[in-house]
């Protein structure tokens, strides 16, 4: 295919270097064209999904392209031509919203965000799904790859052209979805070809992604078993309304897991939208609207107060007495650190919450090469000179004690934890010398070699 092409309304497009490739299609650069880029599939459209594009491309506004990656203008081969692509707009200094709602992820892609941080996504998510749900239109395909976010906690959504869209009363209708965002009513399907989705099963997706955000990245649904019945597969509990947090969890079999962060932590007001979304009466119809999730979440960013242990990252709703984070923290459950935050040291000046997100903050080293199977084999040689695996191991032994003793006297509430991570370490300092004498013994073959 020629790289010069045309839009719906004749204007040449010339497309540059090839930026990302999909199994549908591809995505381009657009020179001419600041901040647009170019999506063409692999295989030409059929009818149904060109009459799709061209309506979306017509329909257009600032409402939509303020929040979604919408079709701009149609591409053709040739003036007249079937459609073959579209412009849309650039996404850029974005990041799949569960590199948000994750911790991990979090503290290396946005490590200064807090809680509050968090609350601001949840709702520009809300805003983004109530201005696609005010033109007719449905994402359906809710999950945690197609909301980004950026570091001014603004929401685009991408992949708009397999939304659900009503052109005028004809609905072109969306034929994929994932598992852990559907909703419970739907769960179970071989197929979603010929499903209509509403704004209701939208709202299912809105209220988990906003779940994810104020919860650490956890699942509703994903609890401890209380029955035996519970548990075996995420589907099967969403399915069965098992909402781990629900008031009546005990029923439903289901109860949050250790550590986690309480329902107590939103004001009943949003802990009520929580349960509505969660359970049957959100199936027929009960759901929060996305509107709704902007009201509440706006008003929640105005009732905030910040902990006097870590005012930059410690905040929280102004209902609760105490810091929660301060609380999770003392049961070994780091959600937001601050490199900054103050913590009566040691007498040696050790602050583990400033090593700890040091650690965290270093990125994955990239993955080492590996010889292959045939270079390799383990052949046996002396201990290097100089190397006495029993001094070695005695010498690391006694700095584990140390450190073990020295970080159960600092934190003495998580004592079993620091006991059994410095039991741990000791049994591995005891396998030391065996390392060094495996990794001696490749490293002679690889040399003779």
């Amino acid at each position: 295919m020629s790289k010069a092409l045309v839009t719906g309304q004749g204007a040449l497009v010339q497309l540059g270097r090839e930026l990302g490739k999909g199994g549908e299609g591809s995505v381009f650069e657009v020179p001419q064209l600041k901040g647009v880029v170019a999506k063409l599939y692999h295989k030409a459209p059929d009818p149904k999904k060109q009459a799709k594009l061209t309506y979306m491309a017509a329909t257009a506004d600032q409402g939509l392209l303020q929040y979604a990656a919408w079709p701009q203008e149609t591409l053709h081969a040739k003036h007249g031509g079937p459609v073959v692509g579209f412009l849309m707009p650039k996404v850029v200094d974005r990041e799949p919203i569960h590199m948000l709602y994750g911790p991990a992820h979090r503290r290396q892609q946005y490590p200064k965000a807090s809680w509050e941080f968090l609350l601001f996504a949840a709702r520009n998510t809300a805003a983004a799904f109530e201005t696609l749900h005010a033109h007719g239109h449905i994402l359906a395909d809710v999950n945690q790859g197609n909301v980004m976010v950026g570091a001014d906690t603004k929401v685009t959504l991408i992949d708009c052209d397999s939304f659900q869209v009503n052109a005028n009363g004809a609905l072109h209708l969306c034929e994929v979805g994932v598992s852990h965002f559907t909703p419970p009513e739907l769960q179970g399907l071989s197929s979603f070809d010929g499903v209509k989705r509403t704004a209701n099963h939208d709202n299912f997706g809105l209220a988990l992604i906003v779940f994810h955000l104020l919860y650490g990245g956890r699942h509703p649904y994903s609890g401890v078993p209380m029955r035996k019945d519970v548990g075996e597969a995420l589907e099967t509990d969403i399915k069965a309304f098992r909402y781990a947090y629900s008031r009546d969890s005990q029923s439903r079999g289901s109860k949050p897991p250790p550590a986690s962060i309480p329902i107590t932590m939103v004001p009943e007001s949003i802990a009520v939208m929580f349960e509505a979304a969660f359970t049957e009466n959100g199936a027929k119809g009960g759901r929060p609207q996305a509107k709704q999730w902007v009201q509440a979440l706006d008003d929640l960013r105005t009732r905030l107060k910040k902990c006097s242990t870590s005012p930059t990252m410690h905040v929280f709703p102004s209902h609760l007495s105490g810091c929660p984070w301060c609380a999770l923290d003392n049961q070994g459950a780091v959600y937001f650190v601050d490199l900054n935050m103050s913590f009566t040291t040691t007498s040696n000046g050790f602050v583990l919450a400033q090593v700890w997100a040091a650690i965290e903050a270093v990125p994955a080293p990239p993955p080492a090469p590996i010889p292959s199977i045939a270079q390799i084999a383990v052949m046996p040689a002396p201990l290097p000179a100089g190397i006495s695996s029993g001094s070695q191991r005695g010498f690391i032994r006694l700095v584990t004690v140390a450190a073990t003793i020295g970080l159960i006297l600092a934190f003495p509430k998580a004592i079993l934890m620091f006991l059994i991570g410095g039991v741990v370490a000791f049994w591995k300092a005891g396998t030391l010398g065996h390392e060094v004498r495996r990794t001696e013994s490749v490293r002679v073959f690889l040399r003779r070699d």
